[in-house]
């Protein structure tokens, strides 16, 4: 008798550890996911801000044929930006690309002459509308990969989270105003 209860708390314990493993697991993905739905609602709008650059890069090569570098790095970034499919490469590529975009809309301001100012100030508006939808949804983003961090960082998640290849997952960061 005294067998049988050893083997039956054995076999509970078993089935509450692998339960808390599942668990784990699931809750795990479960924010990875939601951290992806988050970005994929962003992508939409990085994807309209990237599809406005060549009308910037446009006006910047006009105005200043020295400004070449922030041409190149645009215009850059946004190849990358489309061509990649990597959560990680397209949070990179943002981060560092913000203050090259606010850069060469300073440059398109610096210079009305070079377009008529009906196609300037649409731009800026375009440009002011998705900032201003990037930066309310970088907000809930940001909430997400820090609640998702925060889970593959927490103990004994973190074994876990190794031992199924959670990574941890790059902030958006809010853009520097670039000086003028």
């Amino acid at each position: 008798m005294g067998l049988i209860v050893f083997w039956i708390i054995i076999l509970l314990c078993c089935y509450m550890l692998i339960r808390y493993l599942v668990g784990t697991y699931n809750s795990l993905v479960f924010l990875k996911n939601n951290c992806y739905k988050a970005f994929a609602n962003i992508d939409v709008l990085l994807k309209k801000r990237f599809d406005l650059l060549p009308a910037i890069v446009q006006i910047a090569d006009q105005a200043m044929t020295h400004e070449k570098f922030l041409i190149n790095m645009l215009v850059k970034s946004r190849d990358t930006y489309i061509s990649t499919s990597d959560l990680d490469t397209k949070i990179n590529t943002v981060n560092q690309t913000a203050a090259y975009f606010q850069k060469a809309i300073i440059i398109a301001e610096n210079y009305p002459h070079l377009i008529s100012k009906n196609t300037l100030l649409e731009l800026q508006s375009q440009t002011k509308r998705i900032e201003d939808q990037i930066a309310d949804r970088r907000e809930f983003f940001n909430q997400t990969v820090t609640l998702y961090n925060t889970g593959i960082q927490l103990f004994p998640n973190v074994i876990f989270a190794f031992l199924f290849g959670f990574k941890m997952i790059s902030l958006l960061y809010a853009q520097q105003e670039p000086k003028q």
